[in-house]
């Protein structure tokens, strides 16, 4: 065999290797176990997350029935049946009626109609996601009360009426006619049966507008509660994005969070925990339906809802929103002065710049003993003694004041009245506290 012969059957022989390597690549099949997909930064879930029809909820229903009579309640599970019920009702054609109403102070009122009350102003399109809506397109609008017409009934349709008494705004859409009717039969006429309405009466402050109070006296429950730390290590990994560089230091009143930057502080004198992220405190460009979700859903990526708080303030001009407590009988629950019943955020561009609380949640009860608060009148009576000028008073409510010391949690009831957009305790010895905590 000659050498170019020898050189020929090589060349065969590599080719014939490499055309089988490459077959046995391109047909090979390894086996590989499935793997579950893993996260890559471990969700921290303080509580369980709350849908937005569980925060953002009306305090009161008034219904209407003459001038001499109304009937109104803050439970809030018949608050509760109510929205379950109106939120089926896909309301169309909205149609702004603010010319027509002369008198806002009076519209939702007048006999016949349903008043559903918020605590503040909540924009249309946030609320779009609690009730059912047929038009895609709606107008940009706000609203604190719902006002269902049980009365106007046309045909097969019937009137509900959004109405924002702080803008003098109101817009009516339209609803099916048995949705109302049913309403009507179902909730309405059966108030007085219903041991959880009680008697209402109005009371018109010197500006015009008509608050309505408990006709009589009410009796309800003061509360102990031993209490719960939160565990501050929790929070710290929820809301530093790389806790691992996070230095803790340790305070007379506390500890402190910090990546030297952003700080967390756990003050236990004061029972607050309060995140500030400085760096973020530029001008907000969320809307007004952006906030207030942004707001709701920063909560729930922490699940930081350890307890029943509700929406209560929104200021778009300082770009915080405020939650407070409620108690399982839906009275509202104060802490005047320190805050910690309340759960206050403040947005920065888009992120969080202040968000502060409560370092500590409820837990086991002691027996409750039973007091009577005063009647609405009674309770106009000794505030008008305190030489107010009434023009002021924006609300009225029964509720309760929370106070901590080093083992219990106390809730006392009592009158808390709003003035010049803050809320203060009413107390016989004429003393009382601002919440300067609020949105003012």
């Amino acid at each position: 065999m000659t050498y170019e012969n020898i050189k020929s059957l090589i060349l065969v022989i590599l080719v014939c290797f490499s055309v089988l390597l490459t077959w046995s690549i391109w047909t090979y099949q390894p086996n590989l176990e499935t793997m579950e997909k893993a996260k890559t930064v471990q969700e921290v879930a303080i509580s369980k997350k709350k849908d937005a029809e569980e925060i953002v909820k009306p305090d009161r229903i008034i219904y209407h029935y003459s001038k001499d009579k109304q009937l109104g309640t803050t439970d809030i599970d018949e608050i509760n049946k109510v929205i379950s019920e109106i939120s089926r009702w896909n309301f169309a054609e909205f149609v702004n009626v603010s010319d027509d109403i002369k008198n806002y102070s009076t519209f939702a009122n007048n006999p016949g109609n349903a008043t559903i009350q918020f605590p503040d102003s909540i924009p249309i399109d946030f609320y779009r996601t609690i009730i059912e809506m047929k038009e895609k397109k709606i107008p940009n609008f706000y609203f604190d009360q719902i006002v269902i017409d049980t009365e106007g009934i046309q045909k097969d349709q019937a009137f509900v009426y959004f109405v924002s008494s702080e803008r003098d705004q109101a817009y009516r859409s339209q609803v099916s006619a048995s949705y109302v009717q049913n309403f009507t039969n179902g909730f309405f006429n059966n108030a007085e049966y219903n041991l959880r309405y009680i008697k209402y009466f109005p009371y018109k402050t010197t500006s015009g507008r008509v608050l309505y109070l408990p006709q009589d006296e009410t009796k309800m429950l003061q509360f102990q509660y031993l209490f719960t730390r939160l565990d501050s290590e929790k929070y710290k990994n929820a809301l530093f994005k790389v806790p691992s560089v996070v230095r803790k230091n340790y305070q007379p009143s506390g500890e402190e969070y910090t990546n030297g930057s952003s700080s967390l502080r756990v003050n236990y004198d004061r029972n607050t925990l309060s995140y500030v992220n400085p760096a973020r405190s530029s001008e907000s460009l969320l809307s007004s339906k952006g906030l207030l979700k942004r707001s709701i859903d920063f909560v729930n990526e922490h699940g930081g809802w350890t307890d029943s708080y509700r929406f209560v303030e929104m200021d778009e001009m300082t770009h915080q929103v405020l939650f407070r407590l409620y108690d399982d009988k839906g009275y509202p629950i104060f802490s005047i002065g320190s805050g910690i019943s309340e759960i206050n955020e403040i947005w920065g561009q888009s992120e969080i710049y202040k968000y502060i609380r409560s370092n500590f949640l409820k837990g086991l009860r002691m027996d409750p003993t039973e007091t009577t608060l005063p009647s609405g009148q009674e309770a106009i009576q000794l505030l008008e003694s305190k030489g107010l000028d009434m023009a002021g008073l924006q609300d009225m409510a029964l509720g309760y004041a929370m106070e901590k010391d080093t083992k219990l949690v106390y809730l006392e009831p009592s009158w808390f009245y709003r003035y010049n957009g803050s809320w203060y305790q009413l107390t016989k010895d004429e003393t009382r506290g601002e919440a300067n905590h609020g949105l003012e």
